[in-house]
């Protein structure tokens, strides 16, 4: 999406600090879900999705919100327009759709949270908001206009809670994204899109663990009581203005990231920087109570890892790494193991990849990680000896 000056610019520049409005970063063809398949997506169980209808009396305008799934005969009926249906995490659901997070590659992938899917009639809108984190908004189909205010000027909308909109607000600045167009906001920056005529949009949300998500994260992996930590300012937010792009790189938790951590006070200072780390890659990786992977078990790996055949790691599922001097570990949905050298390489393809191509030997050398890591659910039984497409 950006050249390697470009990025350093945006990071240097916007990341964390101000909105970014990027004309056209997008390559000629993109990766698209239809209305009908979005449509379809929202009707699944285990799919989170929302729809939000905007209710006009005159000059008032309220949000109305109805949560999924749905069935069929809503959305079949749904009128011409004042209407926005969301999707959330389209890239667990639909593996193809991760080349939308690899565009922002220059961010650390334990910062990435999902890929949300909306498609929004002329006139739908979420209505105007804050987010407490930072979003790519990646045009699609069709036309949307945007206004971004003053962080100092937001006043909270009590009309509706579910919500959580502000009031109203003077755009500080007016943006018209058409396909291929991406708009960033850092966290705090108050937004409102209306779309223009039938449009989709593609939300790479970024996620930053609160004090109290890393205090649980404590108690989780090192069985230690997190004290006060849960209840003092217990929503303050993981920030880092400062990010270079050094820190990116598939599944990696950078060394900076702890540094940060001990700066901000995010967790009790008598913890080692290993244990830091630990507690932040748990955090990083922990699935969504809602995302349940179907996965492979250990008897079903060795059989399709004997056979060579195509194993892919789960779309719902979430690996990371960690090198701090000579600790080096893997997280695995929420979970940490330490791991050698030689083993590094392998969980580093796996990041990279996301499906495993063993070497020679390599099962025998490694099984007892293999195994360990298919009980926590990160390899998929649904795509053994299917081909994998990522392009758009």
């Amino acid at each position: 999406m950006l050249d390697r000056d470009e990025i350093e610019h945006f990071l240097q520049e916007h990341w964390q600090k101000k909105a970014c409005f990027l004309a056209g970063p997008l390559p000629a063809e993109l990766p698209q879900l239809s209305p009908d398949e979005l449509a379809w997506l929202a009707m699944q169980p285990d799919v989170e999705s929302r729809l939000v209808y905007t209710d006009r009396n005159g000059d008032d305008v309220r949000y109305r919100v109805e949560f999924g799934p749905f069935n069929e005969s809503i959305l079949v009926d749904l009128p011409p327009r004042d209407w926005t249906l969301l999707v959330q995490d389209v890239e667990k659901h639909l593996p193809e759709f991760r080349w939308y997070l690899s565009q922002v590659a220059f961010v650390p992938d334990w910062r990435i949270d999902d890929l949300m899917v909306s498609c929004a009639a002329p006139g739908g809108s979420v209505g105007p908001h804050v987010d407490n984190y930072d979003v790519f908004l990646c045009q699609g189909s069709g036309v949307r206009e945007w206004k971004t205010g003053d962080p100092n000027q937001v006043e909270a909308d009590e009309k509706t809670e579910e919500l959580s909109l502000v009031r109203p607000f003077p755009a500080a600045h007016s943006h018209r994204t058409e396909y291929g167009d991406v708009l960033y906001l850092p966290p705090g920056v108050p937004h409102w899109g209306v779309a223009v005529d039938l449009c989709t949009t593609y939300s790479i949300g970024c996620r930053a663990p609160t004090r109290r998500e890393l205090a649980l994260g404590q108690e989780r992996i090192l069985d230690k009581l997190a004290g006060d930590a849960c209840n003092q300012d217990s929503l303050t937010f993981y920030t880092d203005a400062d990010l270079s792009s050094k820190e990116a790189g598939a599944g990696r938790i950078d060394v900076q990231t702890i540094h940060r951590i001990r700066e901000q006070g995010l967790l009790v200072s008598s913890l080692t920087d290993v244990e830091v780390g630990r507690i932040v890659g748990s955090v990083a990786t922990d699935p969504k109570a809602w995302l349940a992977a179907g996965a492979l078990g250990g008897d079903e790996f060795i059989d399709a890892a004997v056979m060579n055949s195509n194993i892919q790691v789960h779309g719902m599922a979430n690996i990371a790494w960690m090198e701090y001097e000579d600790h080096t570990f893997v997280f695995v949905n929420g979970v940490d193991r330490a791991i050698d050298k030689e083993a590094l390489a392998l969980v580093k393809t796996l990041c990279t990849d996301r499906q495993l191509d063993l070497p020679a030997g390599a099962l025998d050398r490694h099984r007892e990680l293999m195994l360990w890591m298919s009980d926590e659910g990160l390899f998929d039984a649904a795509h053994i000896g299917e081909s994998e497409s990522l392009s758009p």
